[in-house]
């Protein structure tokens, strides 16, 4: 283990020493427990951090540290969360033609009131308007990334 003095004691160099350390591994030295996995998807659903943490029997500030410590935690909440908000734009999107009809229907129904009317219209306009801008800016963003391509290839362009 250590090297040998002259008086025939053992002197004890550093790697022996953090061999011999006593007590718990440190946070960055354990795999991410599966508490602290379970308290992280509850925020990653959007609880508090204080939430999360007392129902899986933690304290909130354990969890933030192991957030702020450990290597695989704030890579496993960012994909929790990114996982979260994908289901709920899916959701979303499924919803969408029901959600169309129904301003469709308010707009068309002569029950209403003008002022509903015509919140209904305005929104059914910008949600046009956007849908057209988005579609020209994908179109821009395809001819810049067909133009850097180009650039890339080395082929001429015609600007």
């Amino acid at each position: 283990m250590g090297s040998t003095s002259d008086s025939g004691e053992k002197e004890m160099n550093m790697t022996d020493i953090k061999e011999k350390r006593n007590g718990r591994p440190t946070i960055k030295e354990i795999p991410l427990p599966p508490h602290v996995q379970r308290a992280l998807v509850i925020r990653s659903n959007g609880s508090t951090w204080k939430v999360a943490a007392e129902s899986v029997g933690m304290d909130y500030r354990t969890l933030r540290k192991y957030v702020r410590e450990h290597p695989d935690a704030n890579k496993f909440l960012e994909r929790q969360t990114q996982d979260a908000l994908d289901q709920s734009h899916s959701k979303l999107i499924a919803a969408a033609p029901a959600a169309a009809q129904r301003l469709i229907d308010v707009i068309n129904d002569e029950n209403n009131r003008g002022y509903v009317v015509v919140q209904a219209v305005e929104s059914l306009f910008r949600i046009i308007d956007r849908g057209i801008t988005d579609r020209e800016n994908a179109e821009h963003i395809k001819e810049i990334k067909e133009s850097l391509f180009a650039l890339e290839g080395g082929r001429v362009l015609d600007i």
